[in-house]
């Protein structure tokens, strides 16, 4: 391929390289990460999710087609998986030109999900994902074991102000009342909103 690479990427490869840049070239911390910040992005760009036909599978929402992609940019040479996922000086390069097509919304959806998804635990990420996404969880292997800590999880979730009070009792399974008593329990400062 030549120094326009970008022209002959997918819609798949060319939003997993804007994930990769986003939020100055933060690397991703592992494919699960990868897999779920794809899929909340994929939830906001109806086009990328006919392409990546994410489905529910032994740890949630799978995209078989992100998968490949993902080895198809590290074949040649734009991704490196060192346990994080990032960016080669060469996918550098392709994703700056990338960042000049795309829209700012898009670029906005793309940090929003990274800054929101990339520093979580595995059990705050598939928490999050299993009890917003509960159609994503009956092939889940890891299911009950995250629903037996999904109290802790909520409150480790608001705690970090990822999620709101009401998202969090819902991750709980606690009415509101119940997790402000329960993040209080665990020296949690609940704040109004």
């Amino acid at each position: 391929m030549n120094n326009n690479i970008e022209n002959y990427l997918t819609l798949t490869q060319k939003y997993s390289i804007l994930l990769l840049n986003a939020n100055n070239n933060e690397p991703i911390t592992g494919k699960i990460w990868f897999q779920k910040e794809l899929f909340l992005i994929s939830e906001n760009i109806p086009r990328l999710a006919d392409e990546t036909e994410f489905e529910e599978d032994l740890i949630g929402p799978l995209s078989i087609n992100a998968a490949a992609e993902l080895e198809h940019l590290q074949v040649e040479q734009l991704v490196e998986l060192n346990g994080k996922i990032r960016l080669t000086q060469k996918g550098l390069e392709v994703a700056r030109r990338l960042e000049l097509r795309a829209s700012p919304e898009t670029k906005a959806i793309i940090l929003d999900m990274k800054s929101f998804l990339n520093d979580l635990s595995q059990d705050e990420l598939l928490g999050f994902i299993y009890f917003t996404y509960p159609k994503m969880v009956t092939e889940s292997i890891k299911f009950e074991e995250i629903k037996s800590k999904r109290g802790e999880i909520a409150v480790s979730l608001y705690r970090k102000r990822k999620v709101s009070i009401g998202k969090a009792a819902q991750i709980a399974g606690l009415s509101q009342e119940d997790f402000i008593r329960k993040a209080q329990a665990n020296n949690v400062t609940v704040f109004s909103e």
